[in-house]
């Protein structure tokens, strides 16, 4: 590995500079933008499938491969100075390329995704000046189309679709229109059926793979290399590869933040790397990675944009709980996915959640996966963001019930109080089955005061004062509620002994001083939180809580 450079004479001018905002390979090479070289997996594809399709999760570098294959069919050679592929290509052989992305096609409605389709065939058309039969479907016309186009030239025609999934995606919560896009693409893609003679190269790529449809059948069966170890590194960016286009910008990130070249690569690591999808060689997130060197700081950038919104949605109507320490599913469920029995360890897999961590085969001969985390930023994923996913569906269940809630503090009703935090708490969808114990107090935490948010209070949290801190002090216009709560994990520690010292804390340390001359109701709250674990992987939380009126004489 190598050693860090001196701070004192580090010049960064000649960067290769890092561009997140496109993934056209026109683009970054005419501009000498970074471009990590996946020109030798490409041409071994090339030389050995035809009709190819791969899954990979989203901003893990699908358009960019699409890209390059374009510009390569298209013999745009001087973009292919440097890298691997350039002295081996027949640049004398050039191809029609017709490039499809899905994602960019209006499908809110079936009636709109044919008609974007339509449109989309007809310019590439008249790209190519070629005329097509408006009066015919838009599949003959996607078909009429690869025909001419051999027949007019003589060159042999690519068919390149990015996303092919985006209009099932787009809409997995509306059943009948995902399931009505679905027949219209299947039946667009059968348009690829029988023309061998006119095609030289079909390349399609997706988030999933989805079981039970025709698209696949239909379409000669095409050579699915998502867990292919010959093409498992074809998107991402390997450690080697890091080192190699990433030298300066690792430097000058372990400039930025004051530690060694050596230190920064292993925080990269320990953040970004991790994924593999044939069990034995891994690669880093490269939207993350990237994101990270051209900042200069360590983030979760990969959730914001790229945790597709089907997962999340799915996600959040889930009832049943998940072993994320015995993660093992074969290799039929793993490689696809049935919308109307979506498993969730596909399901986190295909999203780019979960990666593989062992390839195996079982007694019984099949292909098996074990599978994990892949890194830091993901895990944190899960704890942070969709902990908030979540938080949006206690709101809404809060808001039918704050009347009721508010009335029970008044009133003293801690059994009606406790019964409620104890149904919400048991309700935490198996994604937060967090472990640490600060990571538990958190969540039951945000929820409780999301609870007193959503009731229309002012609320201070952590309020300072000379004696300590106050967990929260939430008011109306006539009532101030003094709040302290506990947490244990400690099967020893008593949840009624919690809830006294709780009780015990507000009244030794006089929490209520600034509000007891004033014109409030004031109610000391006390709230215990323990959590008991009933097996290996399960945990229930119990809930206590005494409420108090402080007489203001």
């Amino acid at each position: 590995m190598k050693e860090g450079i001196n701070r004192n004479s580090l010049k960064y001018e000649h960067f290769k500079k890092i561009c997140l905002g496109t993934q056209t390979f026109k683009f970054l090479r005419k501009n000498d933008f970074l471009y990590v070289d996946k020109t030798k997996e490409i041409y071994n594809l090339l030389h050995n499938e035809k009709i190819v399709f791969l899954s990979r999760p989203r901003r893990f570098g699908k358009s960019l491969l699409v890209s390059t294959l374009k510009s390569l069919f298209l013999g745009d050679k001087e973009l292919f100075k440097g890298l691997y592929v350039y002295d081996k290509w027949d640049w004398n052989n050039q191809y029609n390329v017709i490039h499809l992305d899905m994602s960019d096609l209006e499908n809110s409605s079936t009636e709109e995704l044919k008609l974007d389709l339509e449109n989309t065939i007809e310019t590439i058309a008249k790209s190519y000046n070629i005329s097509l039969n408006e009066k015919v479907s838009v599949r003959k016309k996607f078909s009429n189309l690869i025909m001419k186009l051999y027949i007019s030239t003589g060159k042999e025609v690519v068919v390149l679709i990015d996303e092919y999934d985006a209009p099932i995606l787009d809409n997995i919560n509306n059943e009948e229109l995902a399931d009505a896009n679905r027949e219209v693409i299947e039946s667009f893609y059968r348009a690829l059926k029988n023309k061998d003679e006119y095609l030289n190269f079909v390349f399609i790529t997706g988030i999933s793979k989805f079981a039970h449809t025709s698209i696949f059948s239909k379409l000669n069966n095409p050579t699915d290399i998502t867990l292919s170890n010959n093409y498992s590194t074809i998107c991402g960016i390997t450690h080697e590869e890091l080192t190699k286009y990433c030298l300066d910008h690792i430097n000058s990130f372990a400039d930025k933040n004051n530690i060694s070249y050596d230190d920064a690569l292993s925080n990269i690591d320990y953040w970004y790397d991790g994924y593999s999808f044939d069990g034995e060689k891994r690669v880093f997130n490269p939207f993350s990675t990237l994101s990270a060197l051209k900042k200069g700081k360590f983030s979760q950038y990969w959730f914001a944009t790229g945790t597709p919104h089907f997962l999340v949605d799915i996600l959040k109507n889930r009832e049943e709980t998940i072993n994320f320490e015995n993660m093992v599913i074969n290799e039929n469920d793993l490689n696809e996915i049935d919308p109307k029995n979506i498993v969730d360890l596909s399901l986190l897999f295909q999203g780019g959640y979960l990666t593989i961590d062992k390839e195996y085969v079982n007694v019984n001969g099949e292909i098996e996966y074990s599978l994990k985390i892949p890194n830091f930023e993901v895990k944190q994923a899960y704890k942070d963001n969709l902990i908030n996913f979540y938080l949006s569906e206690v709101e809404e269940d809060i808001l039918d019930f704050q009347d009721e809630l508010w009335e029970d503090i008044k009133n003293g009703d801690c059994e009606s109080l406790t019964n409620y935090l104890e149904i919400q708490l048991g309700e935490i969808p198996y994604y937060l089955n967090i472990t640490t114990r600060n990571d538990r107090w958190k969540v039951k935490q945000t929820i409780f005061l999301l609870l007193l948010k959503n009731m229309g209070f002012k609320i201070r949290s952590e309020v300072p004062i000379n004696q300590g801190r106050i967990d929260a002090v939430f008011r109306d216009k006539k009532q101030v509620v003094i709040t302290e709560v506990k947490y244990t994990q400690d099967q020893k520690k008593s949840i009624d002994t919690l809830v006294d010292n709780a009780l015990n804390q507000i009244h030794t340390k006089q929490y209520y001083r600034l509000y007891k001359n004033k014109k409030y109701n004031v109610i000391l709250l006390a709230i215990a939180f323990k959590d008991t674990k009933i097996n290996k992987k399960d945990t229930i939380t119990e809930v206590k809580c005494k409420i108090e009126k402080l007489d203001h004489n």
